[in-house]
C-alpha cells in the first residue's frame, strides 16, 4: 500500500480524512459513551415511573435505544436494569404500582427500535399493543379479585360515581348528555385498556425513534408503508356478526353485544391506520407536500367518523387489493396463475 500522496507527503491517519472522521465520530458514539448515556436516561426514566408512565416509557426507550449500538444483549441489560430500576422505586413508594411499570417497561424495551433497522413490523406491533393492553386488563382484573369483586363491577361503580359526581351541578341539557356519555361509557370501558396501551406505544415510539436519530440508523420505513395483519380483519367480521347477533340472543344480548361493540372498535383502529396509509402512499406518489397529506389524514378521520369508510378500505387492502402492492408472505403463498407460469417459463 502507498503511504504518501500525490505531492508526496504522507498520507493523513484515518479518522483526519472527511468521510472516515465521520465515520470515526459515529464509532465513538456508538461505543461505551452511548451504553452510558443509556443508562443514565433508562434510570432517569425510571425515576419518573410514578410520575406519569407515559413520558416515563419516551426516557426508558430512548435509553434502550441507545444501547441498540452495542448489540441485542445491551438492549437486553438495558431493559432489565430499567425494570429492575422501576421495581425499587415502586418498592420505595408504592408497591401496588410495580406491575404498571413493569408493563410500561416492556412497552418501551417492544418500541424502543422504532425509526431504526430493527424496527419490528406492523403486525407485530398490533399484536404487542393488543397484549399491553389484555394485561392491564387482568392487572386491573387481579386487584379487583383481591378487593372481592370483579372488573365490569369496579368498572361500573367508578362511571356511577363520576356521573353522581359530575350532575350535582349539571343543567337538565347536560345531564341528558351525561346519561348518554354514561351508557356509552358502560358498554365501551374496556377501551380505555387499549388507548392506554396505544399511547404508552406511542411514547415509546418517541423515545426509539430519538434514539435511532441520535444513533444515525434511522430506516427509511414511512407511516405509508403501515400494513396491518389479517387476523385484524378477522376481529372486524366477527364484531360486525357479534354485534348483529346479540339481539337474537335475549339472555346474553348485553354482554355479547358488548363484546362485539369493543372487538369492533379496536379493529377499527387498525384498520382505519390501514386505509390512511392507502391514502398517504397515494398522496405521496402522486406527489403532494406533508401539508396535503396532513389534511388527507384530517380528512380520513372525519370519513372514518362518519361513514366507516376509511376501515372498508383498509379491510379490502389487507384482504385482497393490495393496493400499495407490498410484499407479503400471504400472497407468495397463493398458487401462482397458470397463464403467467407458462408465460415465465
Amino acid at each position: 500500500m502507498n503511504d504518501t500522496s500525490e505531492n508526496g507527503r504522507p498520507v493523513a491517519p484515518e479518522g483526519f480524512d472527511g468521510s472516515k472522521g465521520k465515520r470515526g465520530a459515529q464509532e465513538v458514539a456508538e461505543g461505551p459513551s452511548s451504553t452510558q448515556g443509556g443508562l443514565v436516561w433508562i434510570l432517569a426514566g425510571a425515576a419518573c415511573m410514578l410520575v406519569g408512565i407515559d413520558f416515563a416509557c419516551v426516557l426508558v426507550a430512548y435509553g434502550i435505544g441507545l444501547s441498540e449500538s452495542n448489540g441485542k444483549g445491551a438492549r437486553r441489560t438495558a431493559f432489565v436494569v430499567a425494570c429492575l430500576a422501576s421495581v425499587l422505586v415502586c418498592i420505595l413508594v408504592d408497591p401496588q404500582q410495580i406491575p404498571y411499570v413493569l408493563i410500561g417497561c416492556l412497552t418501551a424495551w417492544i418500541f424502543s427500535a422504532d425509526g431504526s433497522d430493527a424496527e419490528a413490523s406492523s403486525g407485530w406491533k398490533c399484536f404487542a399493543i393488543a397484549a399491553i393492553a389484555l394485561a392491564m386488563a387482568g392487572t386491573d382484573a387481579v386487584f379487583a379479585f383481591l378487593n372481592n369483586t370483579s372488573l365490569p363491577a369496579a368498572m361500573n361503580g367508578a362511571i356511577r360515581v363520576y356521573a353522581r359526581e359530575a350532575g350535582q351541578s349539571a343543567s337538565a341539557d347536560m345531564r341528558e348528555q351525561l346519561t348518554a356519555v354514561v351508557t356509552l361509557a358502560k358498554t365501551y370501558w374496556p377501551m380505555a385498556f387499549l388507548s392506554n396501551a396505544i399511547v404508552e406505544a406511542l411514547c415509546s415510539h418517541i423515545g426509539g425513534s430519538l434514539a435511532a436519530r441520535k444513533r444515525n440508523a434511522r430506516t427509511k420505513r414511512t407511516f405509508s408503508e403501515f400494513d396491518a395483519p389479517v387476523w385484524v380483519a378477522v376481529l372486524f367480521i366477527v364484531g360486525v356478526a357479534a354485534s348483529l347477533v346479540s339481539s337474537q340472543l335475549p339472555a346474553w344480548s348485553t354482554q355479547v353485544k358488548m363484546v362485539g361493540e369493543n372487538v369492533l372498535t379496536a379493529a377499527r383502529v387498525a384498520l382505519f391506520l390501514q386505509g390512511a396509509a392507502v391514502a398517504t402512499w397515494y398522496t405521496k406518489k402522486a406527489g403532494f407536500g406533508p401539508i396535503t397529506r396532513g389534511l388527507t389524514l384530517v380528512a380520513a378521520f372525519y370519513l372514518e367518523v362518519s361513514f366507516l369508510l376509511v376501515s372498508v378500505v383498509g379491510l379490502v387492502d389487507v384482504v385482497a387489493a393490495n393496493f400499495r402492492g407490498l410484499p407479503r408472505k400471504r400472497d407468495n403463498a397463493r398458487p401462482k396463475d397458470p397463464k403467467v407460469s407458462k408465460e415465465s417459463a
